[in-house]
């Protein structure tokens, strides 16, 4: 019988640099940029937001405008999912993969391995309510109003450090899986 790696208390990983929003719900595009910086490929914001798909399914493209209000849902303007943005930073030759139903002691592992992860989450990291959605294609998703990206650059026993754009801060770990969990555990993880 393997038994799993013990994992650090707690760990950090450092020279994550982010960068403001060039929009208002262009969030995944600069989290994947600053992302993809960390591991060496430089890409510019813009040129990573026009080769987005558009689809009215998260899942698939970026929904609405990247100038619409925040707090909104599919079929308005709200923004993209986890695997099209996966999908893009391949296309760029960064190893990365989406998943759903991550786990934490997985962002945990990442982490202590050095390795930054992309998690969607309600905006201000706070609580919100998972809407299903049905798009044109016929493709049912979970969807939330104020739906946001951060990179998870660390964690101690309770608590959570995220890069939030050009901000860095730390929230409690149970508010952040609370957060987290809205939008069903999705994140980017590096392929190594």
């Amino acid at each position: 019988m393997t038994l799993a790696p013990t994992l650090p208390a707690e760990a950090q990983v450092q020279g994550v640099v982010g960068y403001q929003q060039l929009y208002l719900l262009d969030c995944e595009s600069r989290s994947a940029v600053d992302w993809a910086a960390f591991f060496g490929v430089r890409i510019d914001e813009q040129d990573f937001l026009n080769n987005l798909p558009a689809s009215d399914d998260p899942d698939e493209g970026f929904v609405g405008s990247v100038n619409g209000m925040l707090g909104q849902i599919p079929p308005l303007s709200y923004g993209v999912h986890a695997e099209p943005v996966a999908r893009l930073l391949r296309s760029y030759g960064v190893s990365a993969y989406a998943r759903r139903g991550a786990t934490w002691q997985e962002v945990q592992a990442e982490i202590a391995a050095g390795r930054p992860v992309i998690a969607w989450v309600i905006y201000g990291i706070s609580a919100g309510v998972p809407v299903a959605y049905t798009a044109s294609n016929g493709h049912t998703t979970t969807v939330a109003a104020y739906e946001h990206t951060v990179i998870v650059v660390g964690y101690a026993p309770d608590t959570v450090t995220v890069l939030d754009g050009n901000r860095q801060y730390t929230v409690a770990l149970e508010r952040f899986l609370a957060s987290w969990q809205v939008l069903e555990t999705m994140a980017i993880f590096y392929v190594p």
